[in-house]
């Protein structure tokens, strides 16, 4: 893997990066399954960072805008407006119930473990796919020690998710409440719950450090709208719930960025608004599917809006459509040069149903918690004059990362 894979966004690099190479960590153990650590490191000047992922057995490496308001308020309508927040000790004892312990046999001497989360009573359970990629048997841990044995439902590489299925949930089990991550707004509190090197439903707080970063999926996509948190994650959370303060889940601990294999408070999760619907299709139709609009855009940067005499205006422009994609079939235009350095005669997106979009992370937030076959309203400046156009979502083609 070259340099320009890594998908995170670390601070500025006091030099240039070296080439990644694997790190080999000793293995830990952890409610009676080894738990393997490979890691991949990149330089960051003062040492060598690693962007980890728990997996079954072994550790695989990869590497607030004028839109926040209108997020906000928009999180906010769909959960049927804020709710009262909890103690951290209410929050727990309420949700750790529904937190399990995946626990992953490969067949031969290893296997691992993650952590994973009740959807529902129908036993529809979420974690990671990395948790339980190349596992033979899957077993779930319930708080009052109940073990049922999972089967996969189905993957999504590309999102890192895996939805998991159990004939019974004990009765005790309250499912989790899925939140909004739209409306997320940096400093905000959070509490992880997980199963870090087997102690299983450890609790820890913090808050979001960070929105819109993006990092890489076991697949190689760019996940999109990560949210960055100072929660303590370890190697075994990997599938956990983060939850807001009210007890929502508003996404799925996934990786972290470490120098030493563990946490120093650089974790990620993959916002709920983007797995709700995959893991709905994957349950409803068994397989995943992607809302998708069809573009490439590029940020309208202050200096790019004086050269195309738009002073004052920001959003995308579409640098390309996708044939038989969406956009193309709604009339959204697309530059004459998708590769020139000032994209002429492209439309500007200013807004996605209604919420202003700065860049492309805007875009594609906006997209990524739609459904297949949902009509969305996006509203363009072409020739001066602004136009508001309908589209219907279409599911993403095999091997495109693009919106």
């Amino acid at each position: 893997m070259d340099d320009d894979r890594i998908t995170h966004d670390p601070p500025p690099r006091p030099s240039p990066a070296r080439r990644i190479v694997a790190l080999a960590v000793p293995a830990v153990i952890g409610a009676g399954v080894a738990l393997g650590v490979v890691g991949a490191t990149v330089g960051f000047g003062g040492g060598d960072t690693t962007i980890i992922r728990e997996s079954a057995g072994t550790m695989v490496a990869s590497a607030p805008n004028a839109s926040v308001a209108a997020a906000e308020a928009e999180g906010q309508a769909k959960s049927g407006g804020s709710a009262p927040a909890l103690s951290v000790a209410e929050l727990v004892k309420r949700e750790s119930p529904a937190v399990v312990l995946v626990a992953v046999s490969d067949g031969d001497d290893g296997g691992g473990f993650g952590s994973g989360f009740v959807i529902d009573r129908k036993g529809h359970i979420l974690t990671n796919a990395h948790v339980v990629d190349g596992g033979d048997a899957i077993t779930v841990t319930f708080s009052d020690g109940t073990r049922e044995k999972a089967r996969v439902l189905g993957v999504d590489n590309s999102t890192d998710l895996a939805v998991l299925k159990v004939d019974e949930v004990p009765a005790g089990v309250r499912p989790v409440a899925l939140g909004d991550s739209a409306g997320l707004v940096v400093g905000q509190e959070v509490v992880a719950i997980g199963n870090p090197y087997g102690y299983e439903r450890t609790a820890t707080t913090g808050i979001v450090s960070a929105l819109e970063r993006r990092i890489e999926s076991p697949s190689g996509f760019a996940i999109q709208n990560v949210i960055q948190t100072d929660a303590a994650i370890n190697q075994g959370n990997s599938g956990g719930p983060l939850f807001d303060i009210a007890g929502r889940v508003i996404g799925m601990n996934t990786q972290i960025a470490s120098q030493t294999g563990g946490n120093v408070g650089i974790g990620f999760a993959v916002p709920i608004d983007t797995l709700e619907p995959i893991a709905e299709s994957i349950i409803n139709e068994g397989t995943p599917r992607h809302a998708w609009i069809g573009i490439t855009g590029r940020e309208l940067t202050p200096a790019l809006a004086e050269t195309l005499g738009l002073e004052g205006t920001r959003g995308v422009l579409v640098t390309e459509t996708v044939e038989d994609g969406p956009a193309r079939k709604a009339g959204i235009v697309a530059a004459q040069d998708p590769n020139a350095d000032v994209p002429r005669g492209a439309d500007l997106i200013v807004a996605v149903n209604g919420r202003p979009v700065t860049d492309m992370a805007d875009v594609s937030r906006a997209v990524a918690g739609r459904r297949v076959g949902d009509r969305i309203t996006v509203t363009v400046r072409r020739d001066g004059r602004e136009r508001t156009v309908a589209l219907t979502l279409q599911d993403r083609p095999a091997g495109v990362e693009r919106p």
